[in-house]
């Protein structure tokens, strides 16, 4: 069984929800307010005038880096591959303050991150925030083998 799941989904549906309206508003105030000069230009944040370029590249970038493919012997996460044999994988749920929540989803209160530990000298060498569905937890859960993938809720 081959699993691939992108452990950013979350985040990468709320970029590109406003990702069009970053898209407009930068390829409008760059050609309409700098080009031809028929309206005034309006400098709001880094993405004022080349937000159209910037915007889909970061998109892209985060879909590749977090993009995780789980095999029958190996994890891989970007372009680092975690050998079963090699590695602990671990699920474990923490709870974040209001400020330190992310804005896509303020109002929740526990978040799952994703451990992976070096079997051999128990060094953690990989820790990201699980900004996925509860259902995709549980295909993440499903692509494991049996006991190679601990829940610490």
């Amino acid at each position: 069984m081959k699993l691939k799941i992108c452990i950013a989904k979350k985040t990468l549906i709320f970029y590109s929800i406003i990702a069009p309206f970053i898209i407009y508003g930068s390829a409008y105030n760059l050609i309409w307010g700098i080009i031809l000069h028929k309206t005034p230009t309006i400098r709001l944040g880094a993405f004022s005038l080349l937000g159209f370029i910037i915007f889909p590249v970061l998109l892209i970038y985060t879909y590749i880096n977090n993009k995780c493919i789980i095999t029958a012997d190996s994890m891989r996460i970007g372009k680092t591959e975690y050998k079963f044999a090699d590695y602990d994988f671990q699920i474990t749920s923490k709870e974040l303050a209001f400020k330190d929540r992310p804005i896509n989803s303020l109002f929740k209160k526990n978040y799952n991150y994703f451990l992976i530990q070096e079997m051999a000298t128990d060094r953690i060498v990989f820790e990201k925030d699980l900004d996925v569905f509860e259902k995709d937890i549980e295909k993440i859960k499903n692509a494991f083998p049996v006991g190679k993938l601990t829940i610490d809720n």
